[in-house]
């Protein structure tokens, strides 16, 4: 016996037998049986990633749909880029399932079939025959369903171009394809309304056909429907060009007013009158204080809205909320006769919260945005400049009231509930304070004072001092040591009220001989 690089060669045999043949982890299945001794169909010998071209080499349709990304092969992303032995795995004898497929739990999703509306119920067996490969299913419609078609094969057996897989009965023709297109109103029409029988023969395709029983005219047109009315509109509404055939065009709100609503006689057994009041005196809502002029304000397009030019033809310029205010709400008596005050007082008597204090002349403060917008007052007109923290405070903080007359302008009539001293140090909180922020504060006492603190009175607390609440504005204390300090002497001292000529500012308890 010879063994050479390809196999083993056996004095005797046709062939070599290849040496893979030899540790053959197990028998093929059934289906790959003949090549179980043709090891080099499926594999290359040093070349694991070979197998899959030649599996492709026996396999030419599955080759196919990987090239052109078609089927399952080519489409399902769980068989991108993965071995053919991943799923179809050889050598484990030969009843061995190749396919290895779970009908129950396979996503059909993943073929060029997807199963959707009435097909999601569908047996699999239904479509894919037993003895048959499963890319050899019926793909059209006409395959499974020729036997339901109740049309008879009259319109072929495209079914797909009418019918769709969630309702089969819910039909989308394109019948713009047939001799009669629909147009308009035509779409929203259903087929039965038309096609009385399923096998669709030529049906009539004039207008009176199919709407002589909504003819109102009673056949005085003689059939002659498409003269006023379109399938672009509804049956009521019509086409009919009113401007060359009776010089009063249709624009605005009359465009889509019926012809009954005017013509209430018949279309030619009255003379309608042109003007605005010959149809409008009732929504006439003047009660005839303008005459018949209806045009003068009003238009076509609509009743309820006019085009009076306020600004132009008055002295009284119609600007921010007064571009929506009503007529009515100004004008209450006859429009023609009435001379109104322009004043904004005239009319906004009722809305002034103020009641009077601050005048008449309410545009100081507001304008016609609104009347309860933002104020535009410059407080820096008044003897109070709002600065820092007290121009970002609302008015309604200071000014309780809507009068604006009764607030102080010294700090402690807003800020007596915040003054932590308590009124020792008087009521002129800015000696210390500023409206930047009232926390914070510098006082210098020996510039702002006649009485300079040194020693241990530079360290001193304000409140050690000044220790009771003041009447006045000032807070005055006496600048003699014996004010603050008679209660600290040891013992009742026979120099006098005169403390400085043995102690001194560093510590009252540091004494030394008087000079």
């Amino acid at each position: 016996m010879l063994v050479t690089a390809a196999g083993v060669w056996a004095p005797g045999d046709a062939q070599a037998v290849p040496v893979e043949s030899f540790v053959m982890p197990g028998k093929l299945a059934i289906k790959h049986a003949r090549l179980e001794r043709q090891c080099t169909k499926c594999h290359e010998p040093f070349d694991k990633a070979a197998q899959d071209r030649l599996c492709l080499a026996c396999h030419k349709d599955v080759g196919a749909d990987l090239d052109e990304k078609h089927g399952y092969h080519g489409q399902a992303s769980v068989v991108q880029g993965r071995p053919c032995k991943t799923c179809h795995g050889e050598h484990k004898g030969r009843g061995a399932d190749l396919i290895r497929l779970d009908r129950e739990k396979f996503d059909h999703r993943l073929t060029d079939r997807p199963l959707r509306g009435g097909h999601v119920r569908v047996r699999c067996d239904d479509c894919h025959a037993p003895g048959k490969r499963f890319r050899e299913a019926p793909s059209h419609c006409s395959d499974c369903h020729a036997r339901k078609d109740p049309h008879e094969g009259s319109v072929g057996l495209a079914c797909a171009n009418c019918h769709e897989e969630t309702v089969w009965k819910t039909v989308r023709f394109d019948h713009n394809a047939a001799a009669f297109r629909l147009e308009g109103r035509h779409r929203e029409a259903r087929c039965e309304g038309c096609h009385k029988t399923k096998k669709f023969k030529p049906t009539a395709s004039t207008c009176y056909a199919c709407h002589e029983r909504d003819d109102k005219h009673r056949g005085s047109f003689a059939g002659n429907c498409q003269s006023c009315h379109t399938p672009m509109r509804k049956w009521r509404a019509t086409e009919f060009d009113h401007l060359r055939k009776t010089k009063f065009p249709l624009t605005g709100r009359h465009a889509s007013t019926s012809c009954e609503k005017c013509h209430r006689d018949g279309l030619a057994a009255e003379r309608t009158a042109t003007n605005c009041h010959g149809c409008h005196e009732r929504n006439d809502g003047h009660h005839g204080q303008f005459g018949r002029t209806c045009e003068t304000c009003h238009t076509p397009a609509e009743w309820r809205r006019h085009t009076f030019e306020h600004d132009r033809r008055t002295r009284f310029a119609l600007r921010g909320r007064h571009t929506e205010a009503r007529c009515t709400g100004c004008h209450r008596g006859a429009l023609q006769a009435e001379h109104l005050d322009r004043s904004c007082y005239a009319c906004h008597r009722e809305d002034d919260v103020h009641h009077g204090r601050e005048g008449t002349r309410c545009d100081k403060c507001h304008d016609e945005r609104g009347w309860n917008r933002d104020v535009l007052f410059d407080h820096d007109s008044t003897q109070f400049r709002l600065l820092d923290s007290h121009a970002r405070i609302a008015c309604m903080q200071c000014h309780v009231s809507r009068t604006f007359k009764e607030v102080a302008r010294d700090c402690a009539s807003c800020h007596q509930k915040a003054d932590v001293h308590r009124n020792r140090l008087g009521g002129r909180c800015g000696n210390c304070h500023n409206s930047a922020a009232w926390q914070t504060w510098k006082f210098d006492h020996s510039l702002q004072t006649k009485y300079r603190l040194e020693g241990a009175h530079a360290k001193a607390k304000c409140e050690a001092c000044h220790r009771e609440p003041v009447v006045d504005r000032m807070a005055p204390l006496s600048p003699r040591c014996v004010s603050c300090h008679e209660g600290d002497s040891v013992r009742r001292c026979q120099r006098g009220a005169e403390c400085e000529r043995c102690h001194e500012m560093s510590s009252f308890r540091v004494a030394h001989a008087p000079e």
